[in-house]
C-alpha cells in the first residue's frame, strides 16, 4: 500500500511541476483510457470527472482518426477555445495527460513541458 501512496504523489508532483512550470498552464490531469481520474491539480472550478471523461472519449476518437487516417499513432490532439486550449498526449498505454491553458499560452513552450512532464510520468504509470 506504501507504494501505491507514493507513487500517487509522485504523479501529483510532476503534475504541480508542470502547473507551476509556466504561467499559461491553468490545470493538468492524468486520466485512465476508461475515463477515470488517477491524479489531478486542476482549478476548483472545474469538474474532475467531466474532464477526464471528456479526456478519454477525445483520447479514443483521436487515436482511431489517427490510425485509420494516417496508419500512425497518436501522439497529442488539442482544441482550442476562445477560452483557452485543452492539450490531450498519450501517457503510456493506459491513460492520458490533459492539460488546460490560457487563451493566449504559448504552445511550443507549454509542448516542450508536456514533452518533459511525459517522460517522468510514462515511468510512474
Amino acid at each position: 500500500m506504501v507504494d501505491a501512496i507514493s507513487r500517487g504523489e509522485r504523479i501529483q508532483e510532476v503534475l504541480r511541476k508542470l502547473r507551476a512550470s509556466s504561467s499559461d498552464v491553468l490545470g493538468a490531469s492524468i486520466v485512465s483510457v476508461e475515463g477515470f481520474v488517477i491524479a489531478s491539480v486542476l482549478p476548483s472550478d472545474v469538474d474532475e470527472e467531466l474532464v477526464s471523461g471528456m479526456g478519454a472519449a477525445l483520447l479514443g476518437v483521436s487515436e482511431r482518426i489517427t490510425e485509420e487516417l494516417m496508419q500512425a499513432e497518436m501522439s497529442q490532439v488539442y482544441v482550442r477555445s476562445p477560452k483557452g486550449f485543452i492539450v490531450l498526449n498519450s501517457a503510456g498505454p493506459d491513460s492520458v495527460l490533459v492539460v488546460l491553458t490560457t487563451p493566449d499560452a504559448k504552445l511550443g513552450l507549454v509542448f516542450l513541458d508536456i514533452k518533459h512532464s511525459l517522460t517522468e510520468l510514462t515511468d510512474l504509470l
